[in-house]
C-alpha cells in the first residue's frame, strides 16, 4: 500500500492519508486499519494488490484461521466495506452446493400422494423459509442483544457482523451437506426436520451433523458475546431465545404463505394436486 499526498489550501502543506481507510498517516503503517503504507519503487503494486486482499477467497481464509476473533475484528474495521459482497458470495456457494441436495430431496406428506408440481413447490418454499428465519433471528437477536447489552451498539453494526458471520458459515452448510448426502448419502443438519428413527439419529452421519450444528450455534454465541461485550452465559441465553422464537414464528409464517400461495397457484393451474 502507498501514500496518497494531497495538499492543504491553508497551509500548503502536504498531507498523507491511507489508500485504504482514507485515515491521516504519517508513518510506515496505518494507525486506523494497519494497511502497509511503505513507498518503494513498485508502490503501484500496493494499489493493484488491495481489491486481492479484501476478496472474498482472501478475507474467508483470514476468517478461517480464527473465526470467532477474525469475524468481530471485521466487523470493527471500518476500513472493511465489503461485508455485503461478502454475505452475497457466500449465500451464492451455498446455493450453488445446496441445490442438488434440494432436488434429491422427496417432500413428505403423511402417505399422501402429491404431484411433481406441488413436491417442487414445497421444496422453493423451504427454502424461502431458511431465509426468512435467518431475518427473523437477526431481528430478534439485534433487539434483545441491545437491550441487555451495557453498550448499545448501531444497527448498522450489527449488520456488518451478521454479513460476515452468514458470509462464512453459508459455504460451509452448503459443502458439508453436499458431501454429506449427496456424495455419501448420509444424513445432514437438513435432514433434522424430516422424520428420523432412533436408528438414524445414531449412524457415524448423524452424529457429525450434530457436532457441526452446534458448533456452528457456538460460534454464533461466541461472535456475539465478544461484539456485545457481555457474559458466555447472557449471550447463550439471548442467543437462544431468538433462535427459538425466531422458529416457531419462522415455522407458522411460512405455513400460512405455503398454505396460501399453492392455493392461488392451483387454482390458476399452475400447480397440480
Amino acid at each position: 500500500m502507498i501514500l496518497h499526498t494531497g495538499s492543504s489550501a491553508s497551509t500548503g502543506a502536504t498531507m498523507s492519508v491511507c489508500a485504504d481507510c482514507g485515515a491521516p498517516a504519517g508513518s510506515n503503517f496505518c494507525s486506523s486499519c494497519g494497511a502497509d503504507l511503505r513507498a518503494s519503487s513498485l508502490g503501484f503494486l500496493g494499489q493493484a494488490a488491495a481489491p486481492v486482499r479484501r476478496s472474498f477467497p482472501a478475507v474467508y481464509l483470514k476468517i478461517l484461521r480464527a473465526p470467532v476473533r477474525q469475524t468481530t475484528d471485521f466487523a470493527e474495521d471500518p476500513s472493511y466495506r465489503g461485508y455485503l459482497s461478502f454475505a452475497l458470495t457466500g449465500i451464492a456457494l451455498y446455493c450453488l452446493l445446496f441445490v442438488p441436495v434440494v432436488m434429491r430431496v422427496v417432500v413428505p406428506m403423511n402417505g399422501t400422494p402429491v404431484s411433481e408440481s406441488m413436491q417442487t413447490l414445497m421444496k422453493v418454499l423451504s427454502q424461502v423459509g431458511i431465509y426468512v428465519g435467518m431475518a427473523i433471528t437477526f431481528a430478534l437477536a439485534y433487539a434483545l442483544f441491545r437491550y441487555f447489552a451495557a453498550v448499545k451498539r448501531p444497527f448498522h453494526a450489527y449488520f456488518k457482523l451478521y454479513c460476515l458471520a452468514l458470509g462464512f458459515v453459508a459455504p460451509v452448510y452448503g459443502a458439508y451437506e453436499f458431501l454429506v448426502r449427496v456424495m455419501l448419502g448420509g444424513i445432514g443438519m437438513s435432514s433434522f426436520g424430516g422424520p428420523m428413527t432412533e436408528a438414524d439419529w445414531l449412524t457415524p452421519s448423524a452424529l457429525a451433523s450434530v457436532a457441526l450444528a452446534l458448533l456452528l450455534w457456538a460460534y454464533f454465541v461466541a461472535i456475539h458475546r465478544r461484539f456485545w461485550s457481555m457474559p458466555i452465559w447472557k449471550a447463550t441465553a439471548l442467543y437462544l431465545l431468538a433462535s427459538i422464537v425466531s422458529n416457531k414464528v419462522g415455522f407458522w409464517l411460512m405455513w400460512w404463505v405455503g398454505f396460501y400461495t399453492a392455493r392461488v397457484l392451483t387454482a390458476a393451474g399452475i400447480v397440480t394436486i
